[in-house]
């Protein structure tokens, strides 16, 4: 709960020069960003390589392996500024087996293709854009744990095409306190061609 606390204080204080997170309190940014990232904590894995895509301040990849300390996670961001907030928070915090790289998810998956476990994404994109994201970079029997909202029923239809081609499943959607987790299970590898670069994923999602 300290090492919480402290990181907690630490995304606060920077996000009066960087923009970090919505939530400009010590209360706000525990509940919205803290407290939420921990929602599913149960359904989390404990242990293998996690990758939490646009970390952005840190939530949710740093309150995981605050409680889950055996876990390895890699955290990345396009925003160098965010990165390095990250990876001195990491240090300031006395954490292993925890970095954030400055890079877009469609270069980074050349070279991490089938290698997580988990990926986590929370408020990235929507599904179908998200799905051509992530399922890439994660193993067969890997998960894909997207926090939604309410919405999420719109966006599993919208998805269906973009899963059947890059061989995803819903296997789980576990709801909680009006906040929902979409447990996608990787059925068989991605075709290499995917994710397609010049942003095509958010503008022509499949």
């Amino acid at each position: 709960m300290e090492t919480l606390e402290r990181y907690n204080e630490l995304l606060v204080e920077r996000n009066k020069v960087v923009n970090l997170t919505a939530h400009r309190t010590i209360e706000s940014s525990w509940e919205n960003n803290v407290a939420d990232s921990l929602l599913f904590i149960d359904a989390m894995p404990k242990t293998g390589r996690m990758l939490d895509l646009g970390s952005g301040g840190g939530s949710p990849a740093i309150p995981l392996k605050i409680t889950n300390p055996a876990l390895d996670v890699t955290m990345i961001d396009s925003v160098g500024k965010k990165v390095d907030f990250l990876n001195e928070t990491v240090a300031a915090l006395g954490l292993d087996n925890i970095r954030a790289i400055h890079t877009r998810i469609e270069d980074f998956a050349k070279t991490h293709r089938e290698m997580f476990d988990v990926v986590t994404a929370r408020a990235v994109a929507a599904l179908p854009t998200l799905v051509e994201y992530a399922l890439p970079l994660l193993r067969v029997g890997g998960v894909l744990m997207a926090y939604k909202g309410s919405n999420y029923s719109q966006e599993i239809e919208s998805a269906k095409e973009a899963l059947k081609v890059l061989g995803g499943n819903v296997r789980e959607v576990l709801d909680k306190d009006n906040r929902v987790m979409l447990v996608i299970e990787k059925t068989k590898s991605t075709p290499p061609k995917y994710p397609r670069g010049k942003n095509l994923p958010r503008v022509a999602p499949l």
